[in-house]
């Protein structure tokens, strides 16, 4: 069974995408420095998640393991940081629907994320990726909707999680978000010498519909994909955590060069306010 196999369902799935498009339009609207590239992002982001989810798309999936990683990864390379960009938390602040003065239990939560992003998102998006393609769910999602739906968002949010830990201000655990591009790609490389070496197809319902030296060929091309979209992913992490800590110790180089301006400047003015009848005495 497909996860979009009636046209009832891609209709609704458009009509969330548009959904999506237009909640977000209506906290966009409603800031008073709104950003245009913010917003293609997220029209760009809900326009490539609806294409990799259409009947075609998914008939690709459910017939080819190549389909399947390229939709994954449509989700993972695209879709995430497009997301993240966007900045959709953000935006809906102002939105009529929502508070605008965070609950002290969001406050926490937040706390506590940017202090383990950088470990946890990681963490959780190898989790994601190893377990659903190496067990018996990879195999349970090409069968049950419900179970493909769940796959699909514990991709894309696992991956918006770890965009947004990369991308994310400050030099703090900036060290630790360049280890966890590396840990990204390591990941995403033994995830593809593991299908790649494998003697014989790891999903029976591929072996059904290819037969196993085709199913088993197939497997090979999607573990190069998968090892090439990891490179993709992550290198781009990688360049970004890098140009965000160097950004973050510019922004304090400069900060620090602007005091000890002020401070040098300021200095002969403080001495020459003083009453020169002190100075003599």
């Amino acid at each position: 069974m497909l996860a979009h196999s009636s046209s009832a369902e891609h209709a609704l799935l458009i009509a969330t995408g548009i959904c999506a498009v237009l909640i977000y339009g209506l906290g966009w609207l409603r800031r008073p420095k709104a950003s245009t590239a913010r917003l293609a992002a997220w029209i760009s982001a809900v326009v490539v998640a609806m294409l990799a989810t259409t009947p075609t798309v998914e008939e690709w999936a459910h017939r080819s393991f190549t389909g399947h990683m390229v939709q994954h990864l449509a989700l993972i390379v695209i879709v995430a940081p497009l997301a993240v960009l966007a900045q959709p938390i953000l935006t809906l602040r102002h939105a009529p629907l929502v508070g605008h003065q965070p609950r002290p239990t969001s406050r926490s939560v937040s706390r506590w994320w940017r202090r383990y992003a950088a470990i946890a998102a990681p963490t959780i998006f190898l989790g994601v990726l190893l377990l659903t393609h190496l067990t018996d769910i990879y195999e349970l999602a090409l069968d049950n909707r419900l179970v493909h739906h769940i796959e699909h968002a514990a991709y894309l949010g696992s991956a918006v999680a770890l965009w947004a830990a990369i991308l994310a201000p400050g030099r703090r655990s900036a060290v630790t978000r360049v280890g966890a591009a590396f840990a990204v790609i390591a990941g995403s490389a033994l995830l593809g010498a593991i299908l790649i070496s494998a003697t014989e197809p790891l999903v029976p319902t591929y072996v059904e519909g290819l037969g196993p030296e085709e199913a088993l060929n197939d497997q090979r091309h999607a573990a190069s994909l998968m090892w090439a979209g990891g490179m993709g992913t992550t290198l781009p992490l990688l360049l970004t955590s890098v140009w965000v800590w160097a950004a973050a110790e510019q922004r304090i180089t400069e900060r620090t060069e602007e005091l000890e301006d002020g401070r040098t400047q300021n200095a002969p003015r403080e001495r020459s306010s003083v009453d020169p009848h002190v100075r003599n005495s």
